[in-house]
């Protein structure tokens, strides 16, 4: 149960930046207590640091300065890990440290697009309920089984917060804010952000299938949820197309309508774009990656590999 911070001195709330780190998912996080402020009084104070003490380019290449280094952490109200591309770089010891000592001290840890990573990396999200952003998610999954990770917009568990990334840092935050403060000051501070999913908030972490893939057609789409359900063990096309009460000549006709591919043609690209999120987002092998995405033998995934990325999976991960 989170405190109430009514009557209480402001709430310090400490954001550290990953190197890389997503600005949008930071200034989400951060806008809702701004507005939040403006409405319901000085309730919220916030600063950034960083593991040197120094400035962090954000993904976008945009440096921000940051106010102090781990050493001034203290005890803050909640601690926010902000992370994005190629996390683990930026876990460092000190980091996890740090990690570690908030959650011994009931401070409540969020995290971040993949800042998740870091606080899973400390072991404070074991037997949690977390998300993360969605592409890294199968990596997430594979590295860190103790935590029982779901694709959420975000994630509130006792005082474990975790979001995707992006605009849904401000679901996060918004509700969180409607713990301490009410729905009012919080829907109010959604009104005031021009965020209405806030009334209305859904579990989807990933935009709809429908206009991902350009297509309303339900057969096209009910036979890609079956497809990127059985990734490690792909299924034959005939049996997509029975799933959908087609024939399989009728099934690659209006794969070539609405998407101008075949169903082979989509299966081995999703299999292959779950096989990078694993090289880039765990540290399992290339066999495993191999398997796990439903590949019989090392040198078959590593061809189709290089012939959809242009790389071979090793000089991938190592980029």
């Amino acid at each position: 149960m989170f405190l109430s911070f009514f009557a209480m001195p402001p709430a310090d709330v400490v954001f550290l930046l990953i190197p890389r780190f997503s600005m949008i998912s930071l200034y989400g996080a951060l806008e809702p207590l701004r507005v939040a402020n403006r409405f319901a009084g000085n309730k919220f104070a916030w600063r950034f640091i960083s593991a040197t003490g120094g400035p962090v380019t954000a993904s976008n290449d945009i440096p921000v300065s940051v106010s102090g280094g781990l050493g001034d952490v203290e005890r803050p109200a909640m601690l926010v890990v902000c992370a994005s591309y190629e996390p683990e770089q930026g876990i460092t010891l000190p980091v996890l440290r740090l990690i570690r000592k908030q959650a011994a001290q009931k401070v409540l840890i969020a995290g971040l697009d993949t800042g998740p990573f870091a606080m899973a990396r400390a072991g404070v999200l074991d037997g949690y309920r977390a998300t993360c952003h969605w592409e890294s998610l199968p990596g997430f999954r594979e590295s860190f089984p103790k935590v029982q990770a779901v694709q959420s917009l975000f994630e509130i568990d006792r005082d474990r917060l975790t979001c995707a990334g992006g605009s849904s840092s401000i679901d996060m935050m918004l509700k969180w804010i409607e713990s301490q403060l009410g729905r009012e000051v919080a829907t109010t501070a959604a009104d005031q952000l021009v965020h209405f999913r806030f009334n209305d908030i859904g579990t989807d972490a990933r935009i709809a299938p429908s206009a991902r893939y350009g297509t309303r057609d339900a057969r096209v789409l009910a036979s890609l949820r079956m497809m990127e359900e059985q990734l490690e063990e792909p299924l034959d096309v005939a049996t997509v197309a029975r799933h959908v009460g087609l024939s399989v000549r009728q099934l690659e006709r209006i794969f070539a309508q609405a998407l101008n591919r075949s169903p082979i043609q989509l299966y081995l690209q999703l299999r292959l774009e779950r096989a990078e999120r694993l090289i880039t987002y765990s540290s399992m092998s290339m066999r495993e990656v191999a398997l796990a995405t439903g590949f019989s033998s090392l040198p078959l995934f590593s061809r189709n590999f290089r012939r959809q990325f242009g790389k071979s999976p090793s000089q991938w991960r190592a980029s």
